[in-house]
């Protein structure tokens, strides 16, 4: 099974999102006039059962699953989920190709040449960004994958009585997500997508409307979970519903923002490194937009702090933006409260047509 590819037949695609802390899952039907949100679901998982992207507790990950598709559309089967950046990674590299005929042998010959795993153990798979016919060169995105992990993966689904379809990875489904809040008319320039994650936050740039590269950040979610148990006495819970945004009022308002400032300063050092990694390779002194993705977005003054400290335009990702749905399938929960956790679900959900 490749990483990239194309949807049998059907007019809907599932997306599952496996996160460190919870599971998300998108179904959208494709539609000539766009598309339209059939089922929805997000579901916390024990804790403990993934860490760091290895699965721990395997029996409990898989209840989760079946749980999580029988509440939302128990005729769910196909879905295309992703291995987050676990086991992964790409490159982007520009070939001079002269007979199309051969374009894949050279693109996975190059690709194998250049993974730091041994070519027996991995996955190998492409996707073309750009031609350029003036030069007879064409950018392409190589993705390697550790076999042993997206086996591991794909088993997992297969014992949750469903049928994975596509490999995908976060980075791509984010970027695919943005183009849809786009409307297909992406601005001009830099933006960086950062997606917080529970454990791990990846930054992914995007360069006038064309994936550029993904960046993993360290602090996440977690982190800020962690500050504010210490500064401010709270417990797990507690903390984690701060971060979300759901406050009660015995919460210091004053304390938790200069505890979100604090822990958002290490997460501002990580997106220096990344931004600094950018603008290097691109020999620019500027990222025009950041984009908040993921748990982490809705972590109250985090945006306003990001504006201030990188001095440029912060908001949060609004997947559903352009995907018509029935308010009926939120139930009395605000929309615009959650649909940046969907962020990657929506992603992978659009990959009936690729990326």
């Amino acid at each position: 099974m490749g990483l990239f590819g194309k949807m049998r037949g059907g007019n809907s695609t599932v997306g599952l999102d496996i996160g460190n802390h919870s599971l998300k899952i998108v179904k959208l039907r494709h539609q000539k006039d766009g598309y339209f949100l059939e089922a929805t679901g997000i579901k916390e998982l024990p804790k403990g059962t993934i860490e760091g992207g290895e699965i721990k507790k395997r029996d409990a990950l898989i209840d989760s699953i079946t749980h999580l598709i029988s509440q939302c559309d128990p005729s769910i089967r196909e879905v295309v989920f992703s291995m987050g950046g676990h086991g992964i990674i790409s490159d982007k590299i520009t070939f001079k190709i002269e007979d199309d005929d051969n374009a894949e042998e050279l693109i996975l010959w190059e690709a194998s040449q250049r993974s730091p795993f041994d070519v027996d153990d991995i996955t190998l798979d492409y996707k073309i960004l750009r031609r350029f016919p003036e030069t007879n060169e064409t950018e392409v995105l190589l993705v390697a994958a550790k076999n042993q992990i997206m086996q591991s993966y794909l088993d997992l689904i297969y014992d949750a009585a469903l049928v994975p379809v596509i490999v995908d990875v976060d980075a791509f489904a984010i970027t695919n997500s943005y183009a849809l809040e786009c409307a297909g008319l992406p601005d001009m320039g830099t933006v960086a997508l950062l997606n917080i994650g529970h454990s791990m936050t990846n930054i992914t740039f995007i360069k006038d409307g064309i994936y550029h590269s993904t960046r993993d950040i360290s602090t996440a979610g977690e982190f800020f979970n962690r500050i504010l148990q210490r500064n401010m006495g709270l417990s797990s819970e507690d903390a984690l519903q701060a971060i979300k945004g759901k406050t009660t009022g015995s919460i210091d308002m004053s304390q938790l923002k200069q505890s979100v400032s604090y822990a958002a300063e290490e997460l501002s050092s990580g997106i220096d490194l990344a931004f600094s990694y950018y603008k290097t390779s691109e020999n620019t002194d500027s990222i025009d937009k950041i984009i908040l993705s993921g748990g982490g977005a809705y972590i109250p003054s985090l945006i306003q702090f990001l504006e201030e400290r990188h001095q440029t335009k912060v908001q949060i990702a609004n997947p559903l933006a352009h995907v018509q749905y029935s308010r009926d399938l939120f139930g009395e929960t605000d929309v615009e409260s959650i649909s940046a956790l969907l962020t990657v679900a929506v992603g992978l959900a659009l990959r009936k047509t690729g990326v």
